[in-house]
């Protein structure tokens, strides 16, 4: 861990509280590292080769909108956190489509949700209310799969057998499984989210973070029930908010830090910092974002 990638103690940061975590988030922008400026029709200068080139405004693909599905996915994974831990009242369903549907056709996705929205009734209709998060997953055949996080309200044992779920379903292959606490389930399930095998050779290889390059623009990732909470934030100097959660260097398990560039040259640095939080921290309850 880097001394110069951790967050200066007196620096303004976003705190949110989810599961056993304590995330500290800072963003600095650096206006004096303009690398590109930005012309007319559509066009940009490289100020550090003078070349003049076109942007891309192209409205179907979410490639050049990368940034934007990366932030959705870190508040997908603070959200799953916050809800899901593992255990006998909670079960991870995929749903799969056995005919294509072109993953770059928006309208495709309305049908998903609408498929997905009649499941659910039906469901429920068997085991009653179940809160849910939902996600969508493009795939390279251009087909959609569907990731259900399933808990009961009362924390009652949830039972679904596969063959149960496949019949509601009925628009293909389905798949149910149970998580527990050592799958860490956030992380579980992000990495199917954001990951990708591919080919190379004989063997099939994981290209990490692949698949958010395939989310078309626009598209609304997930979904939740309205029993699912969001997690505490709030916004204060970080040395004052170690205080408060009596947090200090040892309680650190991760650091992270992101550098990106805006169209109009400015620099955009993100650092996170990842503690263990301890008991007690859940009854300062403030607005969630």
């Amino acid at each position: 861990m880097k001394a110069d990638s951790e967050i200066d103690k007196n620096a303004v940061v976003k705190a949110y509280l989810y599961g056993d975590t304590v995330e500290l988030s800072t963003s600095n922008i650096n206006n004096h590292q303009q690398s590109i400026l930005v012309i007319s029709d559509h066009r940009y200068v490289d100020l550090t080769t003078g070349e003049i080139k076109q942007m891309n405004t192209n409205a179907n693909s979410r490639v050049g909108n990368l940034s934007s599905v990366k932030r959705t996915m870190h508040s997908l994974r603070r959200l799953i956190a916050n809800n899901f831990d593992g255990g006998n009242d909670q079960l991870w369903i995929t749903l799969t489509y056995g005919v294509d549907i072109n993953a770059h056709n928006l309208n495709d996705t309305k049908v998903v949700y609408q498929d997905f929205k009649n499941f659910i009734s039906k469901l429920r209709k068997v085991k009653g209310r179940l809160e849910y998060i939902a996600v969508i997953e493009p795939q390279l055949s251009g087909r959609w799969h569907l990731h259900l996080l399933l808990k009961t309200l009362d924390g009652e044992e949830l039972y679904i057998p596969n063959n149960i779920v496949q019949k509601l379903w009925c628009k293909g292959f389905t798949k149910t499984k149970r998580l527990f606490n050592s799958d860490n389930v956030a992380s579980y399930v992000m990495a199917y989210l954001s990951d990708l095998k591919v080919n190379s050779g004989n063997q099939k290889v994981n290209a990490k973070g692949a698949r958010l390059y395939m989310y078309p623009k626009g598209i609304r990732i997930y979904r939740r029930s309205k029993g699912i909470k969001d997690p505490v934030m709030k916004t204060d100097i970080k040395q004052r908010l170690l205080n408060q959660y009596d947090l200090s260097d040892k309680d650190r398990r991760a650091t992270y830090e992101r550098s990106f560039s805006t169209k109009d040259g400015k620099k955009i640095v993100n650092k996170n910092e990842f503690y263990n939080k301890k008991g007690g921290n859940d009854d300062d309850k403030v607005n969630s974002d």
